[in-house]
């Protein structure tokens, strides 16, 4: 059984951009994103915990709009560890920071592989704000991820992080 985020819950009011919820992060990465709380759990956090499990699986049923944000997660941290495989510590965290601040797609182009579990923005400054809170949630994926899949040797990547970088989930890739 798939995993789905805990973020799911519409009543806890978080801001719409389409139906991508702008969560709460624990970052100091400048962004549309409020702050989280720092002892508590965010949706980088619960990405990166449920990475392993959900990576298996080709069907996710989305259960609410933190599944969007989880699927999107999920899809870029398969692209990071593809990148950071052959290398060290140091090299993985410029190469994260390069991969984060690259012109991506966002829900309404053609090349956005989501197109039909995320809706498309309705005004140029949504649109805006969701490459935004992207660009911040790639960010901050991009250090926590190279914290974890190199904190047992800083010279290589964990090939328990690694294995995975192959499986495509949804069959989809950024």
């Amino acid at each position: 059984m798939v995993y789905h985020s805990q973020f799911n819950d519409e009543s806890a009011g978080y801001r719409l951009v389409g139906n991508v919820p702008i969560l709460p992060l624990k970052t100091n990465h400048k962004g549309p994103a409020p702050k989280g709380d720092a002892n508590g759990v965010d949706i980088i956090d619960e990405a990166l915990d449920l990475f392993k499990a959900n990576i298996l699986f080709r069907n996710f049923e989305v259960q609410g709009n933190g599944d969007r944000v989880l699927i999107y997660l999920t899809l870029y941290i398969t692209k990071c560890l593809l990148k950071i495989a052959p290398m060290n510590k140091t090299d993985a965290d410029k190469a994260l920071f390069l991969i984060a601040q690259e012109q991506f797609s966002i829900p309404g182009e053609s090349a956005f592989p989501l197109g039909g579990l995320v809706t498309v923005p309705n005004t140029r400054d949504a649109a805006d704000t969701l490459r935004q809170y992207f660009t911040q949630l790639r960010l901050e994926l991009g250090v926590r991820l190279v914290q974890r899949v190199y904190a047992v040797d800083p010279s290589k990547a964990n090939k328990w992080w690694i294995c995975f970088s192959k499986r495509k989930f949804l069959n989809k890739a950024l």
